[in-house]
């Protein structure tokens, strides 16, 4: 009985599928402007992404830079060693 049930249920009828004129179903204008909001949300999303990469990667190497020097200064205080 349940198996009749089941079968019933999953097969599919005639009218499951209406004909569909392709030339008429486009995204629109809406489909437009929702792609369009998400293109500029993206670009600007990439520029601050760049921006802050850039900022980080511009700390990272002036902290190498001041580790450099403190490391020469150090040698220098210390003197030849032989």
């Amino acid at each position: 009985m349940i198996t009749s049930f089941l079968l019933a249920t999953v097969t599919p009828s005639a009218t499951a599928t209406p004909k569909v004129d392709a030339d008429l179903v486009t995204p629109g204008l809406k489909g437009f402007l929702i792609l369009f909001v998400l293109a500029v949300a993206v670009y600007f999303l990439g520029r601050s992404m760049a921006r802050r990469i850039r900022r980080v990667n511009l700390e990272a190497r002036a902290e190498a830079e001041a580790k450099a020097e403190a490391e020469a200064e150090a040698r220098e205080r210390s003197g030849p060693q032989g």
